[in-house]
């Protein structure tokens, strides 16, 4: 938490396994509105990583985290990049 203080980041993201049944899970519910009103509080934007189900993001979106990245969005498309272009 010294670290949130000190070193100021612009985001964190919140790890998959604390999102994971975040939607019937009252403990990851607390560990994680704390944690967003406290970075509310810094100015410091979130990140949930890990989201799979419509209701882990609807329990997020309600809980105040905007941000998200996870299966339900997309799986990993390294191969759909498009190759580097050099001068």
């Amino acid at each position: 938490m010294n670290h949130l203080i000190e070193i100021r980041p612009d985001v964190i993201k919140l790890d998959l396994n604390l999102i994971r049944d975040i939607d019937h899970d009252a403990g990851r519910q607390a560990v994680l509105r704390a944690t967003v009103s406290m970075c509310k509080e810094l100015g410091i934007g979130v990140v949930a990583e890990g989201v799979e189900t419509l209701e882990e993001w609807l329990c997020l979106e309600d809980m105040g985290v905007f941000l998200h990245q996870g299966y339900l969005f997309s799986r990993p498309v390294f191969e759909a990049l498009p190759e580097p272009q050099y001068p």
